[in-house]
């Protein structure tokens, strides 16, 4: 699945997700919690998954829901 930037998705759980920055210096998509003063990142691994706190976690790529929103850009 290719994560769109700025892109929110749904855990299965029905956490939202936005996805921070893609492929920056060889690393995996920075996807950080929407909502709430959410302050978790996660990172995707090469294998999919997602990791938190460099611990990988129960989700993989293929575990979110593209919600077909977008978060502004600081309000560009």
């Amino acid at each position: 699945m290719s994560l769109r930037e700025r892109g929110i998705y749904c855990l299965p759980n029905g956490r939202e997700l936005v996805v921070l920055e893609k492929n920056e210096n060889g690393e995996g998509p920075r996807l950080g919690g929407w909502g709430h003063f959410e302050l978790t990142e996660y990172l995707v691994s090469e294998s999919g998954r997602l990791l938190a706190h460099g611990k990988l976690t129960a989700w993989g790529v293929s575990d979110l829901t593209d919600t077909g929103r977008t978060a502004c850009n600081g309000g560009n």
